[in-house]
């Protein structure tokens, strides 16, 4: 896919998200407008008042929640904007932890952000990046135990920005100075980590994946 061809798809999926999101405010001002009805009416006046109430409460929280999806999907469309461009890490990692819930969630796995506490902010490919943290976070789910967590955090490692991935607790910089060479199954994307100017290491152990992207 050329650079044409990923902005045209970055402002077709961002200008349906924002109307997506308009179809949502309307419903949320709508379920708002029928919990304020109901609490105009007198007790017991309307049938099944009590359940009602419940479902407007679910409605809006519902909503909330494709709000928070919707918009997650608006930044990463945006991504696609600019073929190099600045990012925060932390944002950028938080933003793909958050679109690839639904795959944690399918094999009982919970993926979590970890920022580190300053910004992180290198020039790159932000969509290009996007789609290798995207495929590491697939090899950690693939190989991770069921109920475990994944941690995908930015942090510098022999102070190069990087963005470690794994499952267990917070790995010690000690860890890092064992550095494997690039898994076989990500072999094909070393075109995109190239381009990327970074390298990625296999930080495992036997029993807990791991894997580090570090920029050069």
């Amino acid at each position: 896919m050329n650079q044409q061809e990923i902005a045209f798809m970055g402002r077709i999926t961002a200008g349906l998200s924002h109307e997506i999101n308009n179809v949502l405010a309307i419903i949320k001002e709508s379920a708002g407008l029928m919990d304020d009805i109901l609490r105009l009416c007198p007790e017991n006046v309307v049938p099944h008042q009590d359940r009602l109430f419940k479902a407007s409460v679910n409605i809006r929280k519902q909503v909330d929640r494709g709000v928070n999806i919707v918009t997650g999907l608006n930044r990463f469309a945006h991504s696609m904007d600019e073929p190099w461009t600045q990012v925060d890490l932390n944002e950028l990692t938080a933003r793909i932890t958050f679109l690839m819930q639904r795959f944690g969630r399918q094999r009982r796995i919970r993926l979590i952000a970890a920022p580190h506490p300053e910004p992180l902010i290198i020039q790159t490919d932000p969509f290009r990046l996007e789609m290798l943290l995207a495929a590491g976070l697939d090899f950690c789910l693939v190989r991770a135990g069921e109920g475990s967590d994944i941690v995908a955090q930015a942090r510098l490692v022999e102070g190069r920005p990087a963005i470690w991935m794994g499952s267990g607790p917070d790995v010690s910089p000690t860890l890092f100075a064992a550095k494997g060479p690039c898994p076989q199954d990500l072999l094909p994307l070393q075109a995109d980590v190239k381009h990327l100017n970074a390298d990625i290491f296999d930080v495992g152990t036997e029993s807990l994946p791991g894997l580090l992207i570090q920029f050069r």
